[in-house]
């Protein structure tokens, strides 16, 4: 197993785009919500109004753009640790995701 810190430059900016996709998935699909009040910051009010945006331009199926929109650099960042904190296989090496 590699840590982070042992990929390419290039492995690293694809673990990063992963880990975003993955997290703006599970944001777009309502299964990760922010708590603005105990976070002290308003991404899940911009995230809620770029979902009403979509809706009130008639493209819910755009939502991730606008959420990417108002919300990318905090997304960018909580991706880039998701990245920093995952272990990554090698040519050969087994793993079991639970």
């Amino acid at each position: 197993m590699r840590v982070y810190d042992e990929l390419t430059t290039q492995e690293q900016a694809q673990a990063e785009e992963k880990a975003l996709n993955n997290l703006l998935s599970a944001v777009t699909e309502g299964a990760v919500r922010f708590n603005d009040e105990l976070n002290g910051d308003d991404l899940q009010a911009r995230v809620d109004a770029a979902f009403d945006e979509a809706e009130a331009m008639h493209t819910p199926w755009f939502s991730h753009e606008y959420i990417m929109d108002t919300c990318e650099v905090e997304l960018r960042g909580m991706a880039q640790c998701d990245a920093e904190a995952a272990l990554y296989p090698g040519r050969g090496e087994y793993i079991i995701r639970l």
